[in-house]
């Protein structure tokens, strides 16, 4: 077998085990949700966004993808409901800046998508009045960089029905990054940042979403299989988030 047909196990991402790269595709293990995922992804592609990999085949138990070429920030010591740690490319302004641009343009891709298999992993229902079917977990683990910039979100196995006010807000907790564990300092500037970029008109209606993709999020805990221990921690986590969310909330609307 030529080198290049092995298997390269991939670091990116956190949701799916198993990865692995050969060649120019990602080989990935088939999940209840891939019929889903997959029509969200042809979807996507049928519309020219580039910033998301391509459905190639179902092969068997495996489902193969398209390769996007770049870096992936991993953090290999992550805990669920825990922060990563990120590169300094991540947390430049350019970055930011083609985060919310590029999140504007998959929310503009998906906007009156309305799918006909609604078996998502974590939340499988049909896209309400206000939501589309989007990514779920956005984060620069999920997120292939070139040159610093983003340039697509991959590990769609979370795609569900959200707001997209939620999915911006979620989006900002991760990639600016805000919590009570990451050193304070311009983290007021890059959310503004974030939200002109992705051209939200109504800035001060962040805040609340800060605070209501943090209590959704919570849901998701019982399908990670979990010890209790690790439950409680996660929520405490999630807790700590939120009361450091109330200490700052004036800090970050006078920046809007």
């Amino acid at each position: 077998m030529d080198d290049q047909d092995q298997d390269a196990p991939l670091t990116g991402g956190r949701m799916t085990p198993g990865v692995v790269r050969r060649r120019d595709t990602v080989r990935r293990p088939l999940g209840p949700w891939s019929p889903a995922v997959h029509e969200l992804l042809r979807h996507v592609e049928a519309t020219g966004f580039d910033g998301a990999p391509r459905v190639i085949a179902v092969e068997e138990s495996t489902e193969v993808l398209t390769y996007i070429d770049g870096d992936v920030p991993a953090d290999p010591g992550w805990q669920p409901g825990m922060p990563s740690r990120l590169p300094a490319y991540v947390l430049s302004d350019d970055a930011i800046i083609a985060t919310g641009e590029l999140l504007r343009r998959l929310h503009d891709t998906l906007d009156g998508f309305r799918p006909t298999e609604t078996s998502y992993r974590f939340h499988p229902h049909p896209p309400g009045r206000d939501e589309i079917v989007s990514h779920g977990d956005l984060g620069p683990w999920n997120t292939v960089y070139r040159g610093g910039l983003p340039v697509a979100f991959i590990d769609w196995d979370s795609a569900q029905p959200t707001e997209p006010l939620i999915e911006l807000a979620s989006a900002a907790w991760s990639f600016i990054p805000l919590g009570p564990n990451e050193p304070p300092g311009g983290e007021q500037r890059r959310l503004r940042l974030l939200v002109d970029a992705y051209g939200l008109d109504d800035r001060p209606s962040i805040i609340t979403a800060l605070k209501d993709c943090k209590l959704i999020s919570v849901q998701q805990f019982r399908h990670w299989n979990l010890r209790p221990a690790d439950s409680a921690s996660a929520l405490e986590y999630r807790a700590a988030e939120l009361r450091w969310l109330q200490t700052v909330v004036g800090d970050l609307s006078a920046a809007l």
